[in-house]
């Protein structure tokens, strides 16, 4: 009998990686480190090969560093992939949400949650968010959620 493998069966490996990559610090701290072992004399594609990006990102982060410091690692505005959802529409679902119960859309729950908006902007938008960009989505409302109480106003 060989030895039992280790499983994490709470949140699947993308989960855990839109997590991380949704944290600031982390990201700069993970560049930071492709830079040092990029300085420690291993080659770019080795480098990226170890943490799954592309040795193009591993050039551009090391010379970002060199000509910006630490500074130049961080994430930039404007990047990445524009909202299917305007703001007119997040305005929209924040009314909703703030107003109304998922009942009244014919969604079988009395709190809101993730999934329950992920469901409601599938309806109304015909729009599919990953699980995790639905606390994304919250935060972009200027809302939390808070387990047991559901989707609540925003400090």
């Amino acid at each position: 009998m060989g030895k039992r493998v280790l499983k994490v069966e709470r949140k699947s490996a993308e989960e855990i990686k839109e997590i991380l990559n949704s944290n600031p610090d982390f990201l700069l701290a993970t560049r930071l480190g492709m830079v040092y072992q990029v300085a420690k004399g291993h080659s770019s594609r080795e480098v990226a090969k170890w943490h799954g990006v592309s040795f193009k990102q591993v050039v551009n982060w090391v010379h970002r560093f060199e000509e910006e410091g630490v500074e130049g690692l961080q994430n930039r505005e404007g990047r990445g992939r524009k909202s299917f959802l305007t703001e007119k529409d997040l305005k929209r679902l924040k009314n909703a949400i703030l107003k109304k119960k998922p009942v009244d859309f014919g969604i079988n729950k009395e709190k809101w949650s993730g999934p329950i908006l992920l469901k409601l902007i599938k309806k109304e938008y015909d729009i599919d968010y990953r699980p995790t960009q639905a606390y994304k989505l919250i935060e972009k409302m200027n809302l939390r959620f808070q387990k047991g109480k559901g989707i609540i106003v925003g400090d």
